[in-house]
Order: structure tokens, then sequence, then C-alpha cells
């Protein structure tokens, strides 16, 4: 945000409490059933939990190096990175999803019930696919279009704090989720570019499970490199030596909704994560998106309010509306800064509790370090 926006708003980094019952150590490290925040403990929500605020101040980089800058476009060059990020982001949500759910009645009325089971023997068949991952996809097909996508953002840096050490396997942990994890993605296809130290292991970003039942979209997420994030798939990459990213947030945390004056993470409660780091020997590094929460408008409580009691069925988060430029599902034009904290590993006798701690403190740090870098939205 600008100078003159921040002496009115300041913005705040505001740890979310989990009201889900079971053990957390046990939990899948980012899906898990959740009540939310019920309306009735909302103000004791807000005296109990700390509110942290930053000095908004330019980014100071003196204690991180910048790895990565994108490209900024002019011209008819601009014009053709907006024509692909819209046309890629407005058919999928305004032509392709409404599309699947009615395109069984469409073949039913004009080809009849024969066109029926041709349409579920193929949905059968994509669902009964292994998840097959191809580093050659993501680097041909896959990167290209994230490059794109970074420079189609204002002034797009990475920042890191120290260089990792290629012997080491890591757990990136992602805030915010945002909208629609526009810089997760990124991230997920790109680190390699960013992090040249870690090129020997591979890197699996987890998204939620319930996007792999997707026919189709469940294989190219496979294919690019995109796992589940549960207990299982995570286990299995740092078992091999890899690395993994997760948003911690996950669900719970884009159900909380995204503000201009603050940043809402769902944290407090979540400790699976620290748990497979500390039982697979890995370091966790964390991960903060300045700019993240802006990308998109914010969405009233009573749309979050129905979403929330969607997911107490089904985990899908919220994926619609998704209004960015024009009310279309395209993120804004706003800076966007990643900024990499340096990792923590769990010490000898350490609890999780413990650990956890830690890295609350780690990403509160990392926040204060480089918040006020980005331009706000004004709105």
């Amino acid at each position: 945000m600008g100078k003159g926006t921040h002496q009115q708003q300041q913005k705040a980094v505001r740890w979310a409490d989990e009201f889900a019952t079971g053990d957390p150590e046990n939990e899948d490290p980012n899906v898990r059933h959740s009540q939310g925040i019920n309306k009735a403990s909302e103000t004791a929500y807000e005296q109990e939990h700390r509110s942290y605020e930053g000095a908004h101040t330019a980014l100071r980089t003196d204690k991180a190096e910048v790895v990565f800058r994108a490209p900024q476009w002019e011209g008819i060059r601009d014009v053709m990175n907006v024509m692909l990020v819209a046309g890629l982001l407005v058919p999928v949500f305004t032509v392709l999803a409404p599309l699947t759910v009615a395109l069984p009645v469409i073949l039913y009325r004009s080809l009849g019930g024969l066109a029926i089971g041709v349409y579920v023997s193929v949905i059968a068949l994509s669902l009964s696919v292994p998840g097959v991952y191809s580093a050659t996809w993501k680097k041909t097909y896959f990167r290209p279009f994230l490059r794109e996508i970074v420079s189609y953002v204002r002034n797009f840096r990475v920042l890191k704090a120290t260089k990792l050490h290629p012997d080491e396997k890591y757990v990136f942990c992602w805030h915010p989720h945002g909208r629609l994890f526009f810089g997760f993605a990124a991230f997920s296809g790109l680190f390699d570019m960013w992090c040249p130290e870690l090129s020997n292991r591979e890197f699996f970003g987890g998204v939620n499970g319930p996007l792999f039942k997707v026919p189709f979209l469940g294989n190219l997420l496979y294919l690019s490199g995109l796992i589940p994030c549960d207990r299982r798939s995570i286990d299995k990459q740092l078992c091999r030596g890899n690395h993994v990213g997760l948003i911690i947030g996950g669900i719970e945390e884009v159900l909380e909704g995204t503000f201009d004056d603050r940043d809402v993470l769902f944290l407090r409660g979540r400790k699976g994560f620290c748990k497979v780091a500390m039982d697979q020997g890995a370091g966790l590094v964390p991960v903060y998106c300045f700019g993240e929460n802006q990308l998109f408008q914010h969405e009233p409580s009573w749309v979050l309010s129905a979403w929330k009691a969607v997911n107490r069925v089904l985990k899908v988060g919220a994926p619609l509306p998704i209004r960015g430029w024009c009310g279309l599902p395209v993120p804004y034009r706003r800076e966007l800064v990643i900024a990499m904290g340096k990792p923590l590993f769990a010490a000898e006798g350490e609890t999780v509790d413990e650990f956890h701690a830690r890295y609350v403190t780690a990403v509160q740090e990392l926040y204060d370090e480089h918040v006020g870098g980005t331009e706000g939205s004004g709105r």
C-alpha cells in the first residue's frame, strides 16, 4: 500500500484459531474438518488473539537477496500477455466449469443413452489412470505459461533470506492462501529457477485433495508436479528426498476471507505440518506472499458463510464467485512480493508445540521484515 493509505489503514496479520476437534498432531497437514470461527465467539476472539502490525515503510532488502524479478512487458507484448491470462482464466470459470456439470444432460438430449454410457466410461477411465508426474511437461509447457503469469502482475519479485543446503529436504510453508492461490501456482512451477541450489531434487506443491477427483483435471495436476496435500502423499515425496510446498491455511483460511487492512492466517491450531517435518527430518521454510490477498475482490461475509455451510459436507473451498478485473475471474494487476525466510529444523527433544511456536515466531518476523513493500488496492 502507498504511504498515504497506510496512515489510515495499517495492515495487520491475525492468527485465526481452529475450533476443530481431534488430535492436531495426527491431522492431514493441510486439509482438516473445521467449524471455522463462529459468530458467537467473534468478540472474545478479537480480544484474545494478538493483532500484529508492521511499520509500513519501503520494502527492506538488506537481509534478503532479490533472486528473481519478472520482466514488465510494454505495448503489444503486454496486450498479448493480458489476453493470454484472461483467455485461460475466463473460460475455465465461466464456461468449462458449468459445461462440465451440464454436459451429461446435453449429451442425453442430443444423442441419447449411448452417449451417456460413453461419457461415463471416459470419466471412469480418467479417474482410474494413476497420477503421473513429468518434469519435461512441467518445464516445456507449464513453465512458459507461468512466466507470463508473473509478468502479468506488476513488479513481481522473489526474495530469499539464505541459500538452502542441497543435501537437506524442505517443506515450504506458504502464507496466505489468497482467493485463488495465484502466487503458489507460480512458486510450484518456477521453484527451481528461484532455488537452483536444490535442483538435484524435485519440488511438489500440495493442493486440495478433492481437485484430483475431478476428471482430467486431476491427471493434469499430477502431470504438472502437484499432489494431494494429505499425509501419505507428502510423506511419499519427502521419503524420496524431494521437497514439498503446502498452503498451510488451506480451505479454512479461504473461508475467513481477504481484506485490504489485514491478512488472516489460519495457523495457531494447525500443527500437522510441523509433525510431518519432525518425522521426516525436514526443514520448514516460511514463505510469505505480499499482495496475494489484493489480487481479487473481497467476498462479503454472507457469501463466505454460505460456503462454510457447504464445506461442512464437502471440502471445496469457495470456488465461486471469483471476481477481479471488470468483475471477471482475472486478477488485478498489482504487485506481488514472495519472501522466503530461513529454514527451521526441530531441535533434539523439542515437542511439536515448541517447534510450532518457533515457526509462528519466524512467520511473524518474516512479515515484519518485509511488510509495506507492495502497493495497496485502494479499494
